[in-house]
Order: structure tokens, then C-alpha cells, then sequence
């Protein structure tokens, strides 16, 4: 019963998580600026996101074993 209520936790966390992800960036896509600049921070998103994805497997591999 505990471990059916973690699982609903975890899952609302990871859609809160990707909901910001989707918000922020249709933000930096509607933002009145350069291409260039745009195309950085778009770069620079995803390199967070990669970077925050990595840590979190690791963590959650960490947690498994």
C-alpha cells in the first residue's frame, strides 16, 4: 500500500518537472530576442537538463541496489 503512494509522489513530481521544462522553454521560444541568443539558451537548457536527468538516474540507481 506504501509503495503505490511513493510511485503517485514520484509520478506527480516528474510531471510537475516536465510541465516547468515545457513552460520554460515555449518562454525562451516566444521571448522578444535575437535568434542567436535564443538558440544559447536553448543550448544551455538542455545541457542543464541532460546534467539534472544524469544526476537523477544516478541517484535513483544508487537507491535500486
Amino acid at each position: 500500500m506504501f509503495k503505490d503512494d511513493d510511485n503517485k509522489g514520484a509520478e506527480i513530481l516528474v510531471s510537475f518537472l516536465i510541465g516547468g521544462i515545457v513552460g520554460a522553454g515555449l518562454a525562451i521560444l516566444f521571448a522578444p530576442q535575437s535568434g542567436k541568443k535564443t538558440r544559447a539558451q536553448i543550448v544551455d537548457m538542455a545541457d542543464d537538463i541532460r546534467d539534472s536527468a544524469s544526476d537523477y538516474a544516478k541517484r535513483l540507481k544508487k537507491k535500486v541496489s
